[in-house]
């Protein structure tokens, strides 16, 4: 008998799928439920939440519901930017968390046809007096700045500050920023029926299989996981291929295999397009021919993507893709008329699933709790480093992959800048959290790092634009810890209302705790600026 909890899945989700499927799921159909219904993927707990933040600007060209957020620079050019998350892969494993973290989300600025130019690192550990601690944290800022720059990104800026409820989970945001032309602008819709959908990358192995659903609980001292490592030369060839894929119009759709891999990717894209989905996981490039169904789906493998293809470009596609010997390509699949995915393994079906149910099917969830006199912050948070960096953007061309970025070197003040001559302006970046105030007054403390990034940009003569989010907090059925994260979106709605500055997207990272204590809940802001040049 199933029991869904060895999937991530209370009863309540479990009923649902049976009533949805009006049958028993198979092993593999239940590790694509447990990966799209985690909370890393569906947001099923803040989902109602994030629907009161302003999202909407004359400048604003792409919001939440894409892999990042755009908006214009001018008639021609464009920033994209997000913040994402990695905190239990990078307690787990530092360094390859970190470097993957960024690794990933690079994929994500890359998919929207940028080329991404800079990331910033967000930290937050347990005091440096504990040489564990201390070394963890060295690896991490190794493992993201290694990946970055191997990428042929440039550091913007470290900051690290620490609290003791960090010790043993601690916190690893990355916001990573990049420029495209307008005209290269990607979506991650597979388009039409018949579009083929070709992977490319490295081979998929058994790493980080359920790493959405690892990423959607609590630790303990039991805590068990084995997150993929990445490569940062293959996943700079995978750059360079993708910008070129997007550059020759070679693809009209794409997405990175991240957070539940082929699993996420697939669904998402051909859901996005209203259509079905056929996938061969005989064709799927691999480490091994033992591989499972359920581990090919839901492997988390780095420097993966997936685009949906014209059939009649195809061919274009695979030539420019040969130049990269690095990557495996393969056609796996294609979309199909109706809404249902049927998934092939072995010439047998694996699993025949409504697309409907799968992607949206979740149930909502809602969250309420309370203030709470008696916690006070016993421990202030301590600011350990602050470094920005102003770098340049250089390149004659419409074409992001051929933009080039160089280091200028630590810029004082509290901004980044990514300065880009060709279009004779420059991009600010302002990221700020909330402080141990959000313990007392969680609706003013995030309320006030939006006001400050926005005067603090405005300071350096920037027009601020938008901002990417990023919602660290605990369990969401504390109650405790639901009054900060419900409060704290009301204060960053209102926020971005009262000073104009429409949320583009971000990410959401819940059940940062160890043995059931929280940590100090973190929002993390990037607020992108812009000025003219003098």
């Amino acid at each position: 008998m199933v029991n869904p909890s060895d999937y991530g899945l209370n009863d309540q989700e479990y009923q649902q799928i049976l009533n949805g499927l009006k049958r028993e799921p198979n092993h593999v159909e239940l590790g694509v439920f447990s990966a799209l219904w985690s909370e890393h993927c569906s947001y099923k707990h803040t989902r109602s939440l994030l629907k009161q933040l302003p999202t909407e600007a004359a400048w604003v060209v792409q919001g939440p519901g894409e892999n990042a957020g755009v908006v214009a620079l001018d008639d021609n050019w464009a920033v994209v930017f997000k913040v994402e998350s990695h905190n239990h892969p990078s307690f787990v494993a530092p360094y390859d968390g970190a470097a993957t973290g960024v690794g990933g989300l690079v994929r994500d600025v890359m998919a929207m046809g940028a080329r991404p130019v800079g990331v910033k690192a967000l930290l937050r550990a347990g005091s440096l007096d504990d040489p564990r601690t201390r070394a963890m944290v060295d690896e991490i800022k190794r493992g993201a700045d290694e990946y970055a720059r191997n990428c042929g990104l440039q550091l913007l800026g470290v900051e690290l500050l620490t609290h003791p409820s960090y010790a043993t989970n601690p916190l690893v945001n990355v916001i990573v920023v990049g420029v495209v032309h307008r005209s290269r602008l990607m979506t991650s819709s597979a388009g039409k029926v018949g579009n083929l959908l070709l992977y490319y990358g490295i081979p998929t192995g058994a790493s980080g299989v359920d790493g959405a659903a690892f990423a959607s609980k609590g630790m303990d001292e039991n805590t068990v996981a084995h997150p993929p490592s990445g490569d940062a030369n293959i996943g700079k060839d995978l750059m360079l291929a993708t910008l070129e894929l997007i550059e020759q119009n070679a693809i009209v759709g794409l997405q990175d295999m991240g957070a539940a891999g082929l699993t996420s990717s697939s669904f998402e894209m051909v859901h996005r397009a209203d259509h079905g989905l056929w996938l061969d996981l005989d064709a799927v490039p691999k480490v091994t021919d033992g591989l499972s169904a359920y581990e090919l789906m839901l492997s988390e493998t780095q420097e993966r993507m997936l685009a949906a293809v014209d059939a009649d470009r195809l061919e274009a596609a695979q030539k420019i893709l040969e130049k990269y010997p690095s990557l495996q390509v393969k056609v796996i699949g294609k979309v199909v008329d109706g809404d249902t995915a049927i998934i092939h393994h072995h010439n047998q079906t694996a699993a025949t699933l409504p697309m409907q149910l799968v992607v949206d099917g979740f149930p909502r969830l809602t969250i309420s709790g309370q203030a709470d006199a008696d916690q006070a912050a016993t421990h202030p948070l301590e600011m350990v480093e602050s470094t920005n960096y102003a770098v340049t953007v250089t390149g004659d061309s419409t074409y992001p992959s051929q933009l080039s970025i160089q280091l200028n070197g630590a810029v004082p003040g509290e901004c980044c800048e990514i300065r880009f001559p060709q279009i004779g302006k420059t991009i600010l970046l302002r990221t700020l959290a909330n402080g141990t105030d959000i313990l007392t007054d969680a609706y003013q403390s995030v309320y006030n790092i939006v006001k400050y990034a926005c005067r603090d940009l405005k300071d350096c003569g920037a027009k601020p634009l938008a901002l990417s989010d990023g919602l660290n907090f605990g369990n969401p059925d504390n109650p405790f810890v639901a009054w900060q994260i419900t409060e704290g979106m009301r204060g960053l709605a209102d926020a971005c209302r009262d000073y104009s500055v429409p949320v583009i997207g971000g990410n959401v990272s819940l059940y940062n705790e160890t043995r059931g204590n929280p940590i100090l809940g973190q929002l993390f802001i990037g607020v992108v600026g812009v000025k003219s040049e003098d």
